[in-house]
């Protein structure tokens, strides 16, 4: 699923959601800005997620250039999804403005984010 936003009155990058499924593993591909217009792109993603069971999950973040509070939700009710099913929900490829994002509402609490150094701000030593 494809959408356009905008924040500020620019039009903003498109945000897609996929999913693909293998045996043992769903992978959710999370790229341009997640949002909330991209809300039922991101239920779907957790319908996908639930029936694969018992799949662990990968969620990459790779192309992500803004993370909005639903797509944080989302990553909350994933997590809490696959725990309670003794599944794994893994994050690659974080980008360091959804890294401080993830930090800031205390995310990093849920899910391991090392990363290689340089990608770490300050704030997030602290």
């Amino acid at each position: 699923m494809e959408n356009r936003s905008t924040h500020n009155g620019w039009p903003g990058s498109p945000s897609r959601v996929t999913c693909s499924t293998a045996p043992g593993l769903v992978t959710i591909t999370l790229s341009g800005e997640i949002d909330l217009l991209a809300a039922d792109a991101l239920e779907a993603a957790l319908a996908t997620a639930a029936d694969a069971q018992p799949s662990d999950v990968v969620v990459d973040l790779t192309g992500v250039t803004f993370i909005g509070s639903q797509a944080l939700s989302f990553l909350v009710r994933l997590h809490h999804l696959t725990a309670e099913e003794g599944r794994l929900t893994t994050l690659q490829r974080v980008p360091p403005l959804v890294r401080k994002a993830m930090v800031t509402v205390g995310l990093d609490l849920l899910f391991a984010l090392d990363g290689p150094a340089a990608e770490r701000s300050e704030s997030e030593h602290r």
